[in-house]
């Protein structure tokens, strides 16, 4: 998308009070689609403005979720401040905030305060266990909500220790769950008869455990997920050592395990073997043939030849690899935002191409309060005339 255009969420109005990655990303999408996002900071800024990585005092950890929104610096400690922050809110249509449980009442800006002020007011809070519940007041980082999933003990090798998995899921998916969640308030709120305020409660753990899908049901049945390694436990897929590399082969189903069977030269076994049986029975014995056969062999060309029957599979590739064949394809899915310092940084794409808005302003991550004198000072300025700032 190119030019101006403004995009699905044009005319919203989102204040974000938020750290770190789930709030942040979360803003993020909304000013994507066109939502004007005004990320409102603390003295001294977001702390997650000096996270690691750095490069040159910049962050691209802050860089790679802050991009498209407005920045402003207000002190909800002080009256004065949080009073401009109250009258932001009589015109916004969404508060995102992924601050912990206690903060917002403790500060005077709770659900409650937010909807005698804007009766239809969205709030979306993300934390890690819920506001409710006996977890409400632990802190959270991706890390524990992995501990706590159960997901880290049903990964890794099958007499190995439990294994996270890198890159911060949790949080992300957080930011994709509340994302949705305003997107249906939005909907519900438009198609009200009379406006109402909406809370939204965002908890991290259980959006993070719903990728369990199954596995659900098959733990309170008595049948939990033990490690496996590599190894899918109820289909034919698994990854394999090559000559120069790994392959994760998915010949799932009944015709992709004949057409693999004779590929890998055992057309007996599409006799004598059926699907089921080769996931259920002899599983072991299969999966030690093909370790060998996949060790004789170079990854692509066993690859182009499953391909060619269309067998599922596909390379292992390191992340290196992966990232820059991800950023040839030069279709959107790797995007340079512009850092507050002005750097050049590489991030994920939006999350949906639908809606986007355009302009060169969404590429850019705001300095630390660049826009104060845009956004506060014709509130504070209404603020005195009224006679209601206490300085």
């Amino acid at each position: 998308m190119s030019g101006d255009t403004p995009g699905a969420l044009s005319g919203i109005r989102v204040l974000e009070l938020t750290h770190a990655i789930a709030g942040p990303h979360t803003g993020q999408i909304l000013a994507d689609h066109g939502a004007d996002v005004i990320k409102v900071e603390p003295p001294g800024g977001e702390l997650a403005r000096d996270a690691l990585p750095t490069v040159d005092g910049d962050s691209t950890y802050f860089a790679a979720q802050n991009r498209g929104k407005r920045s402003v610096v207000l002190d909800l400690k002080q009256p004065s401040d949080l009073a401009a922050f109250l009258r932001l809110v009589e015109g916004a249509d969404v508060v995102v905030t992924n601050y912990s449980v206690d903060v917002p009442k403790r500060l005077g800006w709770d659900f409650d305060v937010l909807a005698s002020v804007n009766p239809s007011i969205i709030m979306a809070r993300i934390t890690g266990f819920g506001t409710t519940g006996a977890d409400r007041a632990m802190l959270a980082y991706d890390g524990i909500i992995q501990a706590m999933s159960g997901i880290p003990h049903m990964t890794g090798p099958r007499d190995g220790d439990p294994t996270f998995i890198a890159p911060f899921v949790a949080d992300h998916l957080a930011a994709y769950r509340a994302t949705m969640s305003v997107l249906m308030a939005l909907r519900v709120r438009d198609t009200a008869r009379e406006p109402a305020p909406q809370f939204i409660d965002i908890d991290m753990i259980s959006t993070y455990m719903g990728v369990l899908a199954h596995d659900v049901d098959e733990s309170l049945s008595g049948r939990p997920h033990m490690r496996d390694g590599n190894r899918v436990p109820k289909a034919t897929s698994n990854t394999y050592a090559t000559q120069d590399g790994f392959v994760h082969l998915a010949p799932v189903g009944p015709g992709p395990w004949e057409r693999f069977c004779h590929v890998i030269g055992r057309p007996d076994w599409a006799e004598t073997v059926s699907y089921e049986d080769a996931v259920l029975e002899v599983r072991d014995d299969i999966d030690a043939y093909v370790a060998d056969w996949c060790r004789d062999r170079e990854r692509d060309a066993i690859l182009e030849q499953l391909q060619a029957l269309s067998i599922p599979c596909g390379p292992v590739l390191a992340l290196d690899e992966a990232v820059r064949r991800l950023d040839e394809r030069a279709d959107g899915r790797v995007v340079r935002v512009t850092s507050p310092a002005g750097r050049s940084v590489a991030v994920p794409g939006p999350f949906t191409p639908v809606g986007l808005a355009g302009g060169a302003g969404r590429l850019r991550v705001p300095r630390l309060g660049e826009h104060d004198d845009e956004v506060l000072s014709p509130i504070r300025a209404e603020l005195a005339g009224r006679g209601t700032d206490p300085d």
